[in-house]
């Protein structure tokens, strides 16, 4: 099962051990842990693309994949991906990784520039593992990309509200996505409860696992 594969790291942070190689995305405050063979990063907010924790995660083999405005800005093993692309590498045990676009439609600060616009070509994931796919939203509301997800085996969808989708959004691209389970995310660290998790696992119209934050 993927979603046994799957740690939540806290935030937007998760571990995928897909057999002998282990993916991070969006990796933040994380305490140790296994090298990474790859490091995903949806976009450039310091929550999200955490050199330190890049930096503590990498050897010389690791590669980093991310949005241009984050590929610039680091050297080594570096794949720049825009939404709606995909790449698979044999290095990564033939893990195919898709970018789908991830923006705010109506998270906007006090000028009315949405956090997250469209036009920066920010991303979410979408892996297929071993025939089992995990899509990760990233930062975003309910977008119409995210119908292109439809039917994947684990969504990880953020649920606290002000700079992404609020849980109950959250439960509507839930709806639209019909993933097998839903795993909330972007709570519990800086912005975001345990209520707002919970609110999401009540008010979702599918399985919904609530992760407790992993230990290294």
């Amino acid at each position: 099962m993927l979603l046994d594969a799957i740690e939540w790291l806290g935030h937007s942070g998760f571990r995928i051990d897909a057999g002998d190689k282990t993916i991070y995305i969006d990796p933040y405050r994380v305490n140790g842990g296994k090298k990474a063979d790859a490091i995903l990063i949806t976009h450039g907010h310091y929550d999200h693309f955490s050199r330190q924790d890049v930096e503590q995660l990498s050897h010389d083999r690791t590669w980093l994949i991310g949005p241009a405005a984050v590929a610039e800005r680091v050297a080594g093993q570096v794949i720049s991906i825009a939404p709606g692309e995909a790449i698979e590498r044999e290095e990564l045990g033939g893990i195919e990784i898709r970018a789908i676009a991830a923006y705010n439609t109506s998270k906007r600060d006090a000028s009315g520039n949405p956090f997250h616009p469209r036009e920066a070509g920010w991303v979410g994931y979408d892996l297929n593992v071993r025939g089992e796919r995990l899509y990760h939203s990233g930062d975003t509301d309910v977008i119409p990309e995210m119908d292109s997800v439809m039917g994947v085996d684990v969504a990880l969808l953020p649920v606290s509200g002000v700079y992404v989708m609020t849980a109950e959004e959250a439960a509507e691209a839930a709806r639209r996505i019909d993933p097998a389970v839903a795993v909330p995310m972007h709570w519990g660290e800086h912005i975001g409860t345990y209520e707002d998790a919970r609110t999401f696992a009540e008010l979702a119209p599918v399985e919904v696992e609530i992760m407790e934050k992993a230990h290294s």
